[in-house]
């Protein structure tokens, strides 16, 4: 099973970046955006885990969300990876990450460690992809275009984590919420696919 462990945004912001998607969209051709009920910010991505190990990182991801507390994030702000050159990636960012955000990530980081999936060694950077480029040829005009948006979304409450699966397919992936994590210790709430 492809797993990810991620942030998932409330509808009010979903169809924020949704309005931010249709503005860029008319003036940066060539992205492929992606759809808004699958924009997420991604806490950490797994990789291929075995079907009869995902018991065992939902517990040690139940007690990373012990360790972690609810709080309050703003999705704000828009820009390209790689921060120079041709635009791969557009992004919406997180408005003065939260301590609490960090303090979740680095939870996430210490119980998978100890699964064994190695700790990211680039510096978490709170984003949420929204647009994908194959082939820029824009001659810096997406980069620009997206430099220039002013995007702000309305405040959200952060009480939990989601374990995500992810099937891919020729129209793009497909995701699924595994279980979600309660953030600050209140326990794990199941889905259907957890307890089969």
């Amino acid at each position: 099973m492809r797993l990810f462990v991620a942030i998932l945004l409330d509808d009010k912001i979903r169809r924020a970046v949704a309005r931010l998607q249709n503005r860029l969209g008319t003036k940066c051709d060539r992205v492929r955006w992606v759809h808004p009920d699958n924009i997420h910010l991604t806490v950490k991505f797994l990789g291929e885990v075995p079907d009869g190990d995902v018991m065992s990182v939902c517990e040690l991801l139940t007690e990373a969300g012990r360790m972690a507390t609810g709080f309050d994030m703003t999705i704000a702000g828009c820009g390209c990876f790689p921060p120079e050159g041709k635009v791969r990636t557009i992004w919406a960012g997180v408005r003065e990450p939260p301590e609490a955000l960090t303090q979740c990530v680095e939870a996430v980081e210490l119980a998978m460690e100890v699964y064994g999936i190695p700790r990211e060694r680039r510096p978490f950077s709170a984003h949420v992809t929204i647009g994908r480029l194959r082939g820029d040829i824009s001659a810096g005009r997406i980069r620009s275009t997206v430099a220039d948006d002013e995007f702000v979304s309305k405040r959200q409450r952060v009480e939990s984590v989601a374990l995500m699966a992810s099937v891919l397919s020729r129209k793009g992936p497909t995701y699924s919420v595994v279980t979600r994590i309660m953030l600050g210790g209140t326990g794990r709430m199941e889905s259907e696919e957890v307890r089969r």
